[in-house]
């Protein structure tokens, strides 16, 4: 999530540290779901969470899971890469920092509302 830039301005060559943030964190933080991690097949099972779009559709979202995160959304499963359900759970309990210059308006107002952790904001 963050990057690493080398600026020749500094005479000692000093390194300065960016944030950045990908199309997918973008949609996990902006676009309305519901995250749950207490409620049906999710209930008291660490690292499982429901998450339910706007348009209804729920997915099962496997932070937990051996090899790495996994989701049941075809975005996940034919990309083979961590999707938006996956990113929205990690910044909803913490695991994923939310850069500090991200626009807090901009946020899904249900981020952090159903789950047990937290968001974390950079500092």
């Amino acid at each position: 999530m963050s990057a690493v830039e080398s600026t020749d301005a500094d005479a000692d060559d000093a390194e300065v540290e960016v944030e950045v943030i990908d199309e997918v964190d973008a949609r996990a933080l902006t676009t309305p779901m519901t995250v749950m991690d207490s409620v049906g097949m999710v209930r008291d099972a660490d690292g499982l969470f429901e998450v339910t779009t706007a348009s209804g559709r729920e997915y099962i979202v496997d932070l937990a899971a051996p090899d790495d995160a996994r989701c049941l959304c075809d975005d996940h499963r034919y990309r083979q890469r961590p999707c938006k359900h996956i990113r929205r759970c990690q910044f909803e309990i913490g695991a994923r920092p939310i850069p500090s210059w991200v626009d807090r308006d901009d946020v899904d107002e249900q981020l952090g509302q159903h789950v047990s952790g937290e968001p974390r904001w950079s500092a």
